[in-house]
């Protein structure tokens, strides 16, 4: 592949506003090395998968990378909507400029945003990536995850979060990870466990009380907290993380243990890893994917893993 010319997908409203300064930064790089580009602002939610069917259906540019400035929830718009173009194969390149940047984290990717630009920049073929896929038969929805999918407390983490008024706060003096944090320490007393069904390689396991309930690509999630230190982005299977709770102070032992990435060692914490795994429960949960909610209901979810192009030079592929 030659040069590349990026087409730009922007989201100005990401970590509440502070992409402006990333993006003016990453323009001013772009101008000052005549590297060829063009601008579509996301507007509003959902924009961004439209702009990037735009790009992929009527785009014509030669090499042509499609670059995402934004969050992880912009990034999984945006290749969302790539996917359903004659151009799906198109490369993306992330700048992470929003609260939790898990994205960049799980792929090993600098969280300095201009840092991140020069992997992208140094970049010259596609890095080929796990993503996941998901339909979710009780509202018949279907999509794609960069990150993970949560049902239960990071859900209602994720929901308590965004409604929060100290998010908004945080994000200003680049603080927007802890307000990850202050959501779990609302949410910790007022969650109750109930019943998930997993179902992997035709094995069915049916886990009472559990709590947290998560399907990853790699380890993080909530602006950094390491889940699942085995997940990798590139071993053609998803890991399911189940955390049971069998009294509070237990579970919240067991979250210690997983900021130390010790907790694999307890029985009340499940792992699957599987390119097929399906899930249910009977239950009004939260959910969330990447950051981003999912309202609350009785959930079926059936989850494969895929691949997508990445345009990133890692310190781990020199």
């Amino acid at each position: 592949m030659g040069a590349a010319f990026f087409y730009i997908i922007f989201n100005p409203a990401a970590s509440s506003g502070m992409s402006v300064n990333i993006f003016k930064k990453v323009r001013a790089r772009l101008d000052n090395e005549h590297i060829p580009y063009e601008i579509k602002v996301s507007r509003y939610a959902g924009h961004a998968v439209q702009l990037a069917r735009q790009i992929g259906s009527f785009g014509k540019q030669e090499n042509a990378v499609l670059m995402v400035i934004g969050g992880d929830g912009t990034l999984n718009q945006a290749i969302c909507g790539l996917r359903k173009t004659r151009q799906k194969d198109m490369p993306v390149a992330y700048i992470p400029a929003g609260s939790g940047n898990d994205f960049a984290r799980g792929i090993k990717m600098a969280q300095d945003p201009m840092k991140a630009l020069d992997q992208v920049l140094a970049a010259d073929k596609p890095l080929r990536l796990d993503i996941g896929q998901y339909t979710e038969a009780t509202r018949d929805e279907s999509g794609i995850f960069v990150n993970n999918i949560g049902v239960g407390f990071d859900g209602s983490v994720i929901a308590a979060t965004n409604r929060s008024r100290y998010k908004r706060v945080l994000n200003r003096v680049h603080l927007g990870s802890l307000s990850y944090v202050a959501g779990v320490v609302r949410v910790f007393f007022s969650r109750k466990p109930f019943p998930v069904a997993v179902t992997v390689d035709g094995q069915r396991t049916l886990i009472q009380r559990a709590f947290l309930v998560t399907t990853t690509n790699h380890p993080y999630f909530g602006g950094g907290i390491k889940i699942l230190p085995i997940a990798t982005p590139d071993d053609g299977k998803l890991d399911l993380i189940v955390v049971e709770q069998l009294n509070i102070p237990y579970f919240f032992f067991l979250l210690v243990q997983m900021l130390r990435n010790k907790h694999f060692k307890y029985k009340a914490v499940h792992h699957f890893a599987s390119p097929h795994i399906h899930l249910e429960t009977t239950s009004l949960e939260f959910g969330q994917m990447d950051g981003e909610e999912m309202g609350s209901r009785p959930f079926e979810l059936d989850f494969t893993v895929t691949q997508q192009n990445f345009w990133i030079k890692r310190e781990m592929d020199k």
